[in-house]
């Protein structure tokens, strides 16, 4: 049992009276040391009526007042954990003076030195770095947040041992340092839903009368797994929008409960998540909720003088407003580091991502920042693999101190066959169970890129925005129409249902290909059968390599187009597609959609295949020139999908390019890199060359990375 580790060494301490203080109890350093102190007297209501704490004082005379928890029935413990070997004290302190069974009870223990593997025990819980840029261990020792979300990881539906055990073993081999998880209070659901208890229900009475520390029992077991695998938990201790129902005093109890819980573990802190949104059903849903701010930053406020370990703090905003921790609390000095959430929109988070990010960097003063919550992969079928990509880089290559990752059938638990289910907005986010998401390809890229970033000193990235730039008009795209099925008017109004496409075309000596595909509202493309791209919306897109997948003599692309349903009057429908083909001897071709393209209104055996007859079917219409009917142009939003670099201290640069296009290095005059070109899905270096100036793109790849070292840094 893991508990055997983290819950190490207890000493049980009765009143003087009936028997000894029990010989001091050793633990390792940064390990959990409990302290259980039971009353002989009697409370009617013993979480309300009494609070207990233990007065700690370490080698070198400092005092840690660590309050103590209520465990059930009469009895209380107190939680340590230090990283200095050494002889510590204690003493108790109850706020019933009159209790000689609790109050003034003394005793002792050793810290001893600990001999194990295991970062979180080896070098120390997490701090924030001198440098208020990143996250370094007590010992100094850089710490790199990969973290994954769990925001409902203790409750019953991912099941204790073996389903939590499944998730943390493949999120530890992929190489995840922190999980976010709520503890008790969950998003997406009301009060008391039975979709949030645990094996022993729930973590209040349901009137909020008293805390229940049978449900924190089985938590235990979760957290303790975590931090024995190496991964810091990021305690959420509520959703915002249970501040109405519990009020500030409540939840500072709470809050108390979960320090004395959890405060001896290498912990973060999230005061609460989206602090600023209601609940999905009051009144005006959604807006900016300042007064819910008002009052979680009060209970910030109580948590930060409450801790005796000062563990980092932080708070999850919601996506309205200036995304960041700094607007979802009234008093930033509270945060010792900056959470984002950028929104779930696929490529058109970009530009918020960035924003955010950026702003978050040159906040004053400054301290770490991460995106907490962007993009899960495979929400409502869309942000796959490339997305959680984009994002991570852009994000790192801004500053972020590191990046949390969340995957849709994760986050809410779905589980096979039983998906978790509407929200209490009537909607839902998808179907897919955890056991599947866990294996979306985005959480091992991501691993990956966490594992290449390491290679350098990553705590000493500074961004660079102007060292790279797309080279000329490399793959600039010349788009053709919008174009439907022949029905209606599709630029005023379509019907809601998917419309099936096809282009034949004739290639040869193809060095590259780059396809483009911009629908409303979805898409799936294929080229030779191969399925190549899916996602929603029209108002940015991004490069599609298929370069393997085109061939000498007949090709098709293939493309089923989805008008999804809307609120509004007129529902319109388009689809704009462009495949540009780089030949052998410098040319370049583009295929853009026009009304040679073949459309069709049902789906048949085989369609997206090269051999497919399609004769049967009608041309396309066309719909709209590109930049008319109400789509206008996308261009416009194309300002955000460009490199993006980052400056080490020792002169390297990491370059993020997020299409397939060539770019250029402004260097110094003279200056000569020593370059090397990525996968950034692998983390594998696919080539090494010395130069300068334009780099070309690689083939295979629709996004790339590139290190560039100062040719006598290579050379050194």
């Amino acid at each position: 049992m893991l508990l055997g580790v983290v819950l190490f060494a207890a000493a049980t301490i009765r009143s003087p009276m009936n028997s000894p203080v029990p010989p001091p109890t050793k633990v390792a350093a940064n390990h959990v040391i409990e302290l259980t102190f039971v009353s002989e007297k009697r409370y009617g209501d013993p979480f309300n009526d009494v609070d207990v704490d233990a007065r700690v004082t370490r080698p070198d005379g400092a005092v840690q007042v660590v309050p103590a928890f209520w465990a059930g029935g009469e009895m209380w413990k107190a939680r340590y954990a230090s990283e200095k070997p050494g002889r510590y004290g204690y003493k108790v302190e109850c706020t019933d003076a009159a209790n000689r069974s609790l109050n003034g009870l003394s005793g002792s223990f050793e810290v001893t030195a600990y001999r194990g593997a295991n970062p979180l025990y080896r070098h120390g819980p997490v701090r924030v770095a001198g440098d208020h840029r990143h996250f370094e261990h007590a010992d100094g020792t850089p710490f790199f947040w990969l973290g994954d979300t769990w925001w409902m990881g203790l409750c019953k539906r991912l099941a204790w041992p073996d389903e939590f055990q499944t998730l943390l073993k493949d999120r530890v081999k992929k190489g995840y340092t922190v999980v976010q998880i709520v503890a008790g209070l969950y998003p997406d659901m009301p009060a008391f839903d039975e979709r949030g208890a645990n094996e022993a229900g729930f973590p209040w009475e349901n009137d909020y009368s008293r805390i229940r520390p049978e449900y924190f029992d089985m938590a235990d077991r979760r957290i303790a797994a975590l931090v024995d695998a190496g991964i810091a938990p990021c305690i959420v201790g509520a959703w915002g929008y249970h501040m109405p129902w519990m009020g500030a005093e409540r939840l500072k109890k709470h809050w108390r409960y979960v320090v004395a819980r959890y405060g001896a573990y290498p912990v973060f802190w999230c005061v609460a998540g989206e602090a600023n949104l209601p609940y999905y059903l009051t009144k005006g849903f959604p807006f900016d909720d300042r007064a819910q701010v008002t009052e979680w930053t009060k209970v910030a406020r109580a948590l930060r003088s409450l801790d005796p370990f000062h563990r980092p703090l932080s708070i999850h905003p919601t996506g309205l407003g200036k995304l960041d921790a700094r607007h979802a609390i009234g008093d930033e000095s509270l945060l010792d580091f900056d959470m984002l959430q950028t929104g779930h929109g696929d490529q058109s988070s970009l530009q918020p991502t960035v924003d955010a990010a950026r702003n978050s960097y040159a906040g004053e003063p400054p301290i770490p920042f991460l995106n907490s919550e962007v993009c899960y992969e495979g929400i409502l079928g869309a942000c796959h693999d490339d997305v959680q990509r984009l994002m991570f880089w852009t994000c790192m290559l801004s500053g972020a101190a590191g990046h949390t990752y969340g995957a849709n059938g994760i986050w809410q638990l779905n589980q096979p066959g039983k998906p978790y289910g509407k929200s209490p907005h009537g909607g839902d986010y998808g179907p897919v169970p955890w056991t599947e998401a866990m294996n979306l390809p985005g959480s091992g890229q991501l691993g990956r890129a966490k594992a290449f970033i390491e290679r350098f000193k990553w705590w000493t990235l500074k961004p660079d925005p102007d060292f790279a730039a797309y080279a000329g008009d490399s793959g600039k795209a010349v788009w053709g129409d919008w174009i439907w099925y022949p029905e209606r008017n599709p630029a005023e109004d379509a019907p809601v249902a998917a419309r099936f496409f096809r282009k034949d075309f004739e290639a040869a000596d193809v060095v590259r290909a780059t396809l483009r595909v911009a629908a409303d509202d979805r898409h799936t493309a294929w080229v030779n059968g191969v399925k190549v791209s899916e996602g929603d919306g029209w108002s940015s897109v991004r490069d599609i390599d298929a370069t393997k997948l085109v061939r000498s003599g007949k090709n098709v692309i293939a493309i089923r187009a989805e008008n999804m349903p809307a609120p509004v009057a007129k529902n319109p429908a388009g689809l704009l597609c462009t495949l540009t083909l780089q030949q052998r001897d410098g040319t370049v071709r583009q295929i853009t959609s026009d009304s040679t393209w073949k459309a069709q209104n049902r789906e048949e055996s085989g369609w997206e295949r090269v051999e497919f007859a399609d004769g049967s079917w009608p041309g396309a219409m066309r719909a709209a020139p590109y930049g008319g009917g109400p789509w206008g142009r996308i261009a416009d939003s194309e300002p955000y999908l460009v490199p993006y670099a980052a400056l080490l201290q020792d002169g390297t640069r990491i370059v993020y390019v997020p299409l397939a296009r060539d770019v250029s290095l402004r260097a110094a005059p003279g200056r000569t890199y020593y370059v090397e070109i990525i996968d950034p899905k692998s983390g594998k270096i696919i080539s090494e060359s010395a130069g300068t100036g334009r780099i070309p793109a690689p083939a295979g790849l629709s996004d790339w990375l590139l290190v560039a070292r100062p040719a006598s840094k290579q050379q050194e």
